[in-house]
């Protein structure tokens, strides 16, 4: 099985993890940061170049998920550009047949949970989370390439694709 997870802002993180015998693979991460200097609409148009990039080289997808975007606590402008990167990668995803049901949203605090134990978590314990569970001492290029990992990570656990380490014996 193969998925991919978005961490969507307007810097998104992407990956792509393959199970096979109830363990993970990262197969890729990456995130991309835009820059303030462009406008909005270049800035979505290179976020969907980003995603096109992802699901092309790296579909077909059994399954595509991404973290739920609450918009709470955040500025009108914070809000404005998550929706505008949020519609880039649905673009994207549409080019290639894809759409994301709301089943395929992860909250952000069950995502924390499923990685690290607790629901509070910040990024590097996700960080460390996901490294746990993948049993790998990666380095990530930001918090949002983790974030995507943990989203795909969340998905596998919660659905019963993978077990925890301890259970895995790893």
């Amino acid at each position: 099985m193969k998925i991919l997870a978005l961490d969507i802002s307007a810097s998104p993180g992407v990956a792509v993890i393959e199970i096979k015998r109830n363990r993970p693979k990262l197969l890729y991460v990456d995130s991309v940061k835009t820059d303030t200097k462009f406008s909005d609409s270049q800035r979505y148009s290179y976020i969907e170049a980003f995603a096109i990039k992802a699901i092309h080289e790296y579909g077909p997808f059994d399954a595509v998920v991404r973290e739920k975007y609450t918009g709470t606590s955040r500025s009108k402008r914070a809000k404005q550009l998550v929706y505008g990167a949020w519609a880039a990668i649905d673009m994207a995803l549409g080019k290639y047949g894809y759409s994301i049901d709301e089943k395929d949203e992860i909250v952000a605090s069950a995502i924390k949970k499923a990685v690290s134990g607790k629901g509070t978590a910040d990024k590097e314990e996700v960080a460390d989370g996901v490294r746990r569970i993948l049993g790998e001492d990666i380095e990530f290029k930001s918090d949002d390439a983790s974030d995507a990992v943990a989203v795909a990570l969340t998905y596998a656990l919660l659905n019963g694709l993978i077990k925890e380490e301890s259970e895995n014996g790893r």
